[in-house]
């Protein structure tokens, strides 16, 4: 995706550095740097600095996860062939994976980690990313026939089971855990 402003560039920039280095060890300095951005420019598009800008990788991150898990979940009426289908896309993306950019994977797993004692806002943030993305399996489940209360667990262990299966991937630096995952989605259900 080409940005064409100086705003969409800087975030383009700070979500790489937050993808490859984490919050705390990405500086406004190193992304006005690494973006050829001057320091008026990054406070004009975001006036409250790295914390708002933050905000809104994170938020612009979360965009395109709902909009692909969408795309998967909307493949398929049975939720757990459309599940699958959204694990063997995660796989073959692994598969290509130099940083975990190239993945396609939102910040906001190791921003949630950082920030959770440390900063309020960033936390709620993430958390309410977590939960559209809940809430996007909850609905396919729900749709499927499956009882609410049973959907909202299957929904948050799924959510929780796929953010789990990618750390392990990119620490195993192996897209086995992914695939792993897919072929145990049926026992969800049972």
């Amino acid at each position: 995706m080409k940005n064409n402003t100086t705003r969409d560039h800087l975030l383009e920039v700070a979500t790489k550095l937050f993808h490859s280095q984490g919050y705390h060890a990405t500086g406004l300095n190193q992304i006005l740097k690494e973006s050829g951005t001057p320091k008026g420019s990054l406070y004009h598009y975001f006036p409250d600095g790295k914390d708002q800008l933050v905000k809104e990788v994170v938020q612009s991150s979360s965009n395109r996860l709902v909009e692909d898990i969408k795309a998967y979940l909307d493949s398929h009426p049975n939720p757990v062939v459309a599940i699958q289908n959204y694990l063997d896309k995660m796989s073959e993306r692994f598969e290509q994976l130099d940083t975990p950019d190239a993945l396609d994977m939102p910040p906001f797993s190791l921003i949630s980690l950082e920030s959770a004692f440390a900063n309020e806002e960033i936390r709620l943030v993430c958390q309410e990313n977590y939960e559209q993305v809940e809430q996007l399996y909850y609905h396919k489940i729900v749709n499927s026939g499956i009882a609410q209360l049973q959907a909202h667990a299957l929904a948050v262990s799924i959510c929780a089971a796929i953010e789990g299966v990618l750390m392990l991937s990119i620490t195993k630096k192996s897209n086995e855990p992914i695939n792993m995952l897919r072929k145990t989605i049926p026992g969800f259900f049972a």
